[in-house]
């Protein structure tokens, strides 16, 4: 049972978090600002993307730092402690994983007074979390001797996965001097979902029972998917069916030439799921399965291996979900954003930056500090301080403007001090080109 557990922690500490965006909110990068803030107006006339890298994201991101994953043994070297794991993880535990990738983007200023700035794009999305609780994980390694007699309910364990395109038209707006409004409209076409509607277990162990600890299982689960005949050629596929709509607002407003503020929020907006692309398994309610336990002779060394035949082909007869096909329709994780900037001179400026995100049942709140520093006309170099529900990291970065091109990039946690502290990894990229003053 303990290496099932270390399996899934390793498996879970595997997942790649992308959603630190907070670093680059405040820069000079137009491609950094736009992507959080439709309401970012740009210094030229035409801005174009580099196809497929003028916005990447990439990270890793684990549930518990090296430290409190392992132990030195006697003979100074290092092990994983299954019981430091369970005494490090909260209640409820998420692994969050958002990456987004502007495959094209391209804007221009129209209009007599180039006040309004129009564009249009497409990006690949995928968004994931793993949900669980320290008790399941605490179950799971101790056995259930550990818990005679109690009924032990597990409802929070969930996965959501979502893969899809977005294709979108953007404007922004110059109201005024000190105003600036702005809107996307996202056309979305699904790739793939998994999403955990409903997923309950339970376990009983009776030290009563006859035969001694009968243990009785149950389960009540929902599972939506879409997108396996992506990947299964037997199974019918076709993206452009699975369709939604999301939308991004945003503004920002100069009290004066030093302080300013803003605020965006983005991706709300549905994905309807059609039902040729789907696979749906559930339960239809909760089903018991009920395991008396094993017995051998001495004289039949086969007899037990028939038994955990018998027992395995009955829990799956009984337990395994039903597949069925149907429709159903699915939510983006919206993005809040409220920053503050204040420009101390024409070198160095500070920022301050709330994001808050949901991912599945659990709200991952983001407060950033930031500083900019403008090193010459085309180097600026970024630095931030992050809290992520609490957890605090560090971040670096740079935007550089040679000529008509400008390129950023950014470091979350890469140059920590002690890595067996950090518990995220991260990095940002992206290339565009802006012409005409």
């Amino acid at each position: 049972m303990k290496k099932y557990t270390f399996l899934l922690f390793v498996l879970v500490s595997l997942s790649i978090s992308a959603q630190n965006i907070s670093t680059g909110y405040h820069s000079n990068s137009f491609g950094l600002k736009s992507s959080s803030n439709p309401s970012a107006f740009p210094e030229t006339k035409f801005v174009l993307g580099f196809p497929g890298l003028s916005n990447l994201n990439i990270g890793l991101q684990v549930p518990l730092s090296l430290n409190e994953t392992l132990v030195v043994g006697s003979d100074d070297s290092l092990r994983v402690s299954l019981p430091k794991i369970t005494s490090n993880l909260l209640e409820n535990n998420l692994i969050s994983h958002s990456l987004r990738n502007q495959l094209f983007h391209f804007g221009m200023n129209v209009g007599a007074k180039k006040k309004v700035f129009i564009y249009i794009g497409d990006e690949l999305v995928l968004d994931a979390g793993v949900q669980f609780s320290d008790k399941f994980i605490n179950y799971l390694s101790k056995g259930n001797a550990a818990f005679l007699n109690q009924q032990m309910n597990f409802d929070a364990q969930k996965l959501q996965f979502t893969s899809y395109n977005s294709f979108y038209l953007g404007s922004a707006v110059k109201v005024n001097e000190d105003l600036e409004v702005g809107a996307r409209i996202k056309f979305l076409n699904g790739i793939a979902n998994v999403t955990f509607n409903k997923s309950n277990l339970g376990f009983y162990t009776d030290s009563t029972s006859s035969p001694i600890y009968t243990t009785t299982l149950s389960s009540d689960v929902m599972i939506q998917t879409s997108g396996q005949g992506a990947i299964e050629d037997t199974l019918e596929f076709d993206p452009m069916k699975n369709f939604g709509f999301a939308i991004d607002l945003g503004a920002s407003y100069s009290f004066s030439e030093k302080l300013s503020a803003s605020f965006a929020l983005n991706d709300i907006g549905t994905i309807h799921w059609e039902e040729s692309n789907n696979k749906l398994y559930s339960t239809n309610g909760v089903v018991d399965f009920e395991f008396s336990g094993l017995t051998q002779s001495s004289s039949d060394a086969e007899d037990l291996e028939l038994q955990m035949e018998e027992v395995v082909d009955s829990l799956i007869t009984i337990m395994q979900p039903q597949e069925t096909e149907g429709a159903y329709s699915t939510k983006l994780n919206p993005n809040l954003f409220i920053g503050l900037s204040y420009t101390l001179n024409s070198k160095h400026s500070f920022s301050g930056l709330y994001h808050r995100r949901k991912s599945i049942d659990k709200v991952l709140n983001t407060i950033s500090l930031g500083y900019q520093y403008n090193l010459g006309k085309s180097i600026q170099l970024l630095a931030s301080g992050q809290f992520i529900n609490g957890v605090g990291t560090l971040a670096s970065g740079v935007v550089w403007s040679p000529g008509v091109a400008q390129m950023h990039l950014i470091l979350d946690n890469i140059l920590a001090a002690d890595v067996f502290d950090a518990k995220s990894l991260f990095i940002q990229f992206g290339v565009s080109f802006y012409f005409g003053k």
